[in-house]
């Protein structure tokens, strides 16, 4: 079994010497630039001599390291299901909640996907942008920082409340119902995001986290400008409902909305 952060130790502890090597590369060469703007020649050979002997103890170091890094087998790691392994272990740690199996994750609201196929191998994708790491710890910090920052972030309930009542009316008068019927949210989010095209920039994770946020503050927050007041349904499992969770981690499926009143016209 391979493991990155025993690689990681090992090239932490090169890169110290390598660091020394490259200072003193650095250092020598500003003692030539020196001498040759003050014209001392004798210095500038002696200079030229050690530096030749520096950067050959650099390249030595650098080959030392390199070996190290060709001798890890990145492919190998993914496809043999180190990676993901080590990755759910850093998340466990890291307080982080994770669903799913087989290299697909929902770590909420994050879509995680670890390729582990033979022409793909090493490959790592959160949400659709691809992590340029195959450092487990690395890609778990990755999660949990976007996370944060996620909630950080200001949530307009009013606002989307609104947005989410425009499209609960749009998705009733597209299937005959009346106002104060029930209706599936995955409908009411292709009311509210019509194209295809622009799904990309507001897709399902985004539009749970959105309903995670208005859903964690309560009734109170599921009232229109207008005085419209709208309920939630939820399910049992994933199956029938949009997974959400609260900032405390826990776990409500919705389903539905509906509208309990039709507000002031």
């Amino acid at each position: 079994m391979q493991n990155y952060e025993e690689l990681f130790n090992t090239l932490q502890a090169m890169d110290k010497s390598l660091k020394e090597s490259a200072a003193t590369v650095a250092k020598l060469q500003k003692a030539i630039q020196k001498n040759t703007e003050m014209g001392n020649l004798n210095e500038v050979k002696k200079g030229l001599s050690a530096l030749a002997d520096a950067v050959e103890q650099l390249k030595a170091r650098a080959a030392v390291m390199d070996a190290e890094v060709n001798g890890f087998d990145t492919k190998a790691y993914f496809i043999d299901g180190d990676f993901t392994r080590q990755l759910l272990d850093a998340c466990a740690g890291k307080g982080i909640d994770v669903k799913g199996e087989k290299g697909v994750y929902e770590m909420f609201p994050y879509k995680v996907r670890v390729l582990s196929d033979e022409e793909h191998a090493g490959e790592v994708y959160i949400d659709r942008k691809k992590a340029p790491s195959c450092r487990p710890a690395y890609v778990a910090d990755l999660i949990r920082a976007g996370q944060a920052k996620l909630y950080a972030a200001p949530f307009k309930a009013a606002a989307f409340m609104s947005e989410l009542s425009d499209a609960y009316e749009i998705t009733c008068l597209r299937s005959g119902a009346r106002i104060g019927s029930t209706q599936a949210l995955n409908k009411i989010y292709k009311s509210m995001v019509p194209m295809a095209r622009a799904r990309k920039d507001y897709d399902m994770q985004a539009f749970a986290f959105d309903l995670a946020r208005l859903y964690e503050e309560g009734p109170d927050a599921w009232v229109t400008k207008n005085g419209a007041q709208y309920a939630f349904g939820t399910s049992r499992d994933g199956a029938s409902g949009i997974r959400v969770l609260s900032r405390a981690g826990v776990e409500s499926f919705i389903s539905t909305l509906r509208s309990l009143n039709s507000g002031n016209e």
